[in-house]
């Protein structure tokens, strides 16, 4: 191959690689932001009977308040359609991190109703850890066509 076409080759390389764009997942953003709050919910949903045996020990019965789980599913749903529905009609036109995010709070409108039990428990922690895969899905695929 002669000099000048490697050359050309190689500012052809030099210029698709300058074109992608790599963001970390935990910048400043909708996603991640979604994504922390989803997980501090079902980490506080799963965690709770553990804490609440200790609570009577350590005056962290405050944490199963009903008004600080509304709070998490409130900035839940506000996080979500702030970052999923602009992802979907601005960007990657894929409705995977909507039906996600639609069975993580069917899961969270299911465990309300439920009397409590440790089962509450574990069925809002998964519609949490299922919001925030919803979150990570759309942040992979806003990467990925944008």
């Amino acid at each position: 191959m002669h000099i000048a076409t490697k050359l050309l080759i190689f500012a052809t390389q030099l210029q698709l690689m300058s074109q992608v764009k790599t963001t970390p997942f935990i910048s400043f953003n909708k996603d991640a932001l979604g994504f922390i709050a989803s997980m501090l919910c079902a980490v506080h949903c799963l965690a709770l009977p553990f804490i609440l045996t200790i609570s009577t020990l350590s005056g962290l019965s405050f944490l199963a308040n009903h008004t600080i789980e509304w709070v998490f599913i409130a900035i839940s749903i506000v996080l979500a359609t702030a970052s999923l529905f602009p992802g979907y009609f601005k960007h990657h036109f894929n409705p995977i991190p909507l039906r996600i995010v639609a069975v993580g709070f069917a899961f969270l409108v299911v465990s309300r109703m439920l009397p409590h039990s440790n089962l509450e428990h574990v069925i809002t922690g998964i519609g949490g850890l299922l919001i925030a895969f919803s979150h990570y899905k759309n942040w992979k695929l806003m990467r990925s066509c944008c």
